[in-house]
């Protein structure tokens, strides 16, 4: 047992060891003094910037001296040392706490005679009972030399004036000095130039960036360039999370110049820095770019007109489509298993980033038609993200045939297809119809028949290839057996040449389509008008043939070489639209106007002698309803001239017919004045015509009315209501002038020009319905289109152009016309032509123009 009191022997232990320290430190004093002089010595140095004056290696190298010096003088000096006492210690402490009798003493000490232990305890618990808290003292760290005091105090002084006067850059100093490879924040930065390359499929444009951006956005897959120029050592990248900037690559230049690139993968900071310094810190925040979607926009449908099932769909993303893939699968079931119909991928050179179109295909050559598929998209984006759309279901087409050869050959195609015959059972189901009139009548079809069974009884194998390919020839033998059954054997030629040109016409356009605009080459487009012409030649041929089975005396009556021509270039246009259109790259265009040539093509294959013939006699009648809706619009404008001398007569202008609603400011000086007629008023006044002429010349317009109106009625085979009310009318007009009367007269011409004009416009209206009804046999057909347009006159108006009865063009052909007189309408032109003499930007001959016309007024 201890016979000194706990908080005694704490208290003792607690001064030995701060007194053992303390000795320490006095006795290796003098040469921590002279280590810490040494390096306050440095610091000075440092902060006057000395050292950051030469290289790196240099500054390692005084680092390294001075730490060797350092660590040797310390290791040297306590190596020669004595070692501290404890009864130096116990001395110590009771000399600095002034006990007599030295106590601690007795710490060690013991009886001499063992029997009196207990006696000796109770010494002790007396001696430091009656102990004062101990105290250890400062260490003695002054030299006995003051002028080495001096000297150290004057180095700390130094080294903490120093601190001040650098201020801000005190700390930036310090690190510098004792780090190679820093700068302080009084050396001149690294210039520094970054720039983000968005990816090509985003086609933005470079994003410059400054040391001071704080947030910039950019795309997946970005490239981020840096250059730092001035700086000896290469820059470093610092990635707030590691995963922002992959495939990171540092290039030096020359000896001052560095270039760091690396792709941009997920938002976070990017900070750059160089010796230890930040030369920019970036925010860079990447949107979500997320799949692309997929929707089916109408359900799978089959038009058995033309025997093609049709695929709406929609796919959008926001950086654009790169590929899309049609997938047709048959599910299992209790007769087969799941088959893989076929794949057919969409081109999309152009990357867009909405497609909403209608793919169009051909699925009746398959083997197994009636039965439910699935089809499905795959569409890729840019960025290499794939989704597939919810799989929709159809029922695949049962293509009907009128020949008995064809249904018996497509019947043994399909069992072949389905192996449920044999290459030679199905070589002698076709040889068993080798004396079928449908196969016999014509050399060609024969020799196809004989060419795919020589195919099939010589071909080495029964693979897949073989089999692909024997079904495809068997199909193109069904179809041409089926046309010859409904047609004669020049024009099931013909049809056979469309087909083929077609789809030779098709498949250009999808491999350009795949290319995209900007990569189209000149070879690309020569071979497309090659293969366009090809097609324009197969329907000439067509044509042809539909003429030779026209009857000689029908050829005689109606002009088929027109029909041919109109027909030919009808379809030529359309292929230059097609062209173009590829060449501007618009994808959703090109897919519809090729299914409408598509389309086309297919009604022109189904084309009869009999539809030439309406061609032709329709051609007939448009170009006599033309001449005749000519004669009426000069009828129209001489009904004008008369309604302009009646008001002469009864000294007035002629009445301002403007539109409701007309904008007068929107008009030019010279339309303005042809609204109010002061031109064309100027120059009948010299002219002005009796009562009894005007009468005599309204007679005649309503003999010429008549005679118009009889021939309208046998062409459309029934009346036109408002030129009857128009006969009518002019006919109370003659009456009018025969008595003199200009105010009644004025007032009937003014109501049958009005019907006279809304018949014109009810006659090319009825054309254009009737041109409609007769394209359903040539859809791309429209009359008129490639034929000379009639010379162009004031007052004439085309079909496509609907006009007033003073010939200038409405918005709608139902308007009321304003004939409430002259006097609001004249002030207001007279006001708008004021507002314009006052406007200073207009030109010194106009403003003359329009002072000379408020002289009339």
């Amino acid at each position: 047992m201890n016979p000194i009191p706990p908080r005694q022997y704490a208290q003792i232990k607690k001064a030995i060891k701060i007194a053992k320290v303390n000795f320490w430190l006095e006795k290796r004093w003098p040469i921590l003094a002279f280590v810490l002089a040494l390096w306050l010595f440095y610091i000075c140095l440092g902060l006057l910037g000395i050292p950051q004056q030469f290289s790196d290696l240099i500054r390692v190298l005084i680092l390294v001296l001075f730490a060797g010096i350092s660590i040797g003088g310390i290791f040297y000096y306590s190596r020669n040392l004595p070692s501290i006492s404890f009864k130096d210690i116990i001395k110590r402490l009771e000399k600095v706490n002034r006990l007599s009798s030295n106590p601690l003493y007795t710490i060690h000490d013991s009886p001499i005679i063992a029997q009196s232990q207990s006696t000796w305890d109770i010494h002790l618990q007396r001696v430091y009972n009656d102990l004062p808290p101990l105290k250890t003292g400062l260490p003695k760290l002054l030299f006995q030399k003051p002028y080495l005091n001096c000297a150290l105090g004057v180095l700390l002084i130094g080294c903490g004036g120093l601190v001040v006067y650098n201020g801000n850059h005190a700390s930036s100093r310090l690190v510098s000095a004792f780090r190679p490879g820093y700068d302080d924040t009084t050396m001149p930065l690294a210039t520094l130039q970054a720039w983000i390359i968005s990816p090509p499929y985003s086609h933005r444009a470079p994003v410059y960036l400054k040391s001071d951006n704080k947030s910039v956005t950019f795309d997946q897959y970005a490239r981020l360039h840096v250059a730092v120029s001035g700086l000896s050592h290469p820059p470093e990248l610092i990635d707030s999370n590691h995963t922002i900037l992959k495939d990171r690559s540092i290039q030096k230049l020359d000896p001052t110049h560095w270039q760091v690139e690396g792709t941009l993968h997920h938002s976070g900071t990017i900070t750059v820095k160089a010796r230890g310094r930040t030369l920019a810190q970036w925010d860079l925040t990447m949107p979500a770019n997320d799949p692309p979607t997929i929707t089916w926009t109408a359900p799978i449908k089959t038009d058995k007109s033309n025997w093609k099932t049709v695929f709406p769909f929609k796919v959008a993303q926001r950086y654009g489509v790169k590929s899309v893939q049609l997938d047709i699968d048959i599910p299992k079931t209790q007769d087969h298993e799941a088959i893989h119909l076929l794949s057919v991928p969409l081109g999309l050179g152009d990357h867009p980033k909405t497609i909403e179109q209608k793919q169009y295909h051909d699925l009746s050559s398959t083997i197994w038609p009636g039965e439910h598929a699935m089809a499905t998209l795959k569409a890729t984006d840019v960025t290499g993200q794939t989704t597939t759309s919810p799989a929709q279901s159809f029922i695949l087409p049962k293509r009907q045939f009128s020949s008995p050869v064809a249904q018996q050959i497509n019947l043994a195609r399909q069992q072949y297809g389905k192996q449920q015959l044999t290459k030679e059972e199905i070589i002698n189901a076709l040889s068993n119809l080798q004396d079928q009139p449908d196969i016999t009548k014509d050399y060609d079809l024969f020799l196809n028949y004989v060419a795919i069974i020589y195919f099939l009884n010589y071909s080495d194998q029964q693979t897949q290839a073989v089999q692909q390919e024997a079904l495809s020839r068997l199909w193109d033998l069904i179809l041409d057996i089926e046309e010859r059954n409904n047609s004669n054997s020049d024009i099931a030629r013909a049809n056979t040449e469309i087909r083929a040109a077609q789809a030779s016409v098709q498949e250009q356009i999808q491999k350009m389509q795949q290319l995209g605009k900007d990569k189209i080459t000149q070879q690309d487009k020569q071979e497309l008008d090659a293969r366009l012409q090809r097609l324009q030649n197969a329907i000439a041929q067509k044509m042809v043939a539909l003429t030779k089975q026209t009857p000689t005396k029908q050829q005689e009556s109606l002009d088929l070489s027109k029909a041919q021509f109109i027909s030919v270039h009808a379809f030529e246009d359309m292929f230059k639209d097609i062209n173009k259109t590829i060449r501007e790259g618009d994808i959703n265009k090109i897919s519809q106007q090729l299914e409408d040539a598509n389309n086309a093509l297919n009604t022109l294959r189904q084309a009869t002698p009999e539809d030439l013939k309406q061609l032709s006699e329709h051609i007939k009648s448009q170009e006599h309803l033309q001449k005749l809706t000519k004669a009426l619009e000069e009828l129209i404008k001489k009904q004008q001239l008369l309604l302009d001398q009646s008001h002469i007569r009864l000294n007035q202008a002629a009445p301002i017919i403007l539109r409701p609603g007309e904008d007068l400011s929107q008009l030019s000086t010279p339309q303005l004045m042809k609204e109010i007629g002061a031109d064309k008023g100027k120059s009948t006044q010299s002219t002005t015509q009796t009562t009894q002429q005007s009468a005599e010349n309204q007679r005649i317009l309503n003999q010429a009315l008549r005679e118009l109106h009889r021939q309208f009625q046998q062409e459309s085979k029934q009346p036109i209501e408002n030129l009857s009310k128009a006969e009518q009318e002019m006919e109370d007009a003659y009456q009018a002038l025969t008595q003199k009367d200009d105010t009644k007269a004025a007032k009937y011409q003014e109501q049958a020009l009005i019907d006279l004009q809304k018949g014109n416009q009810s006659i090319k209206q009825g054309m254009k319905q009737e041109a409609k009804k007769f394209s359903n046999f040539f859809p791309v057909l429209t009359v008129g289109k490639n034929q000379s347009k009639p010379s162009s006159s004031d007052n004439s108006g085309s079909s496509d152009k609907k006009t007033d009865p003073l010939g200038r063009p409405v918005e709608n052909e139902n308007a009321n016309i304003d004939l409430t007189g002259n006097k609001s309408n004249a002030r207001a032109i007279e006001e708008e032509l004021r507002k314009r003499a006052d406007d200073p930007n207009r030109s010194e001959k106009e403003l003359d123009y329009i002072y000379r016309l408020l002289n009339m007024f």
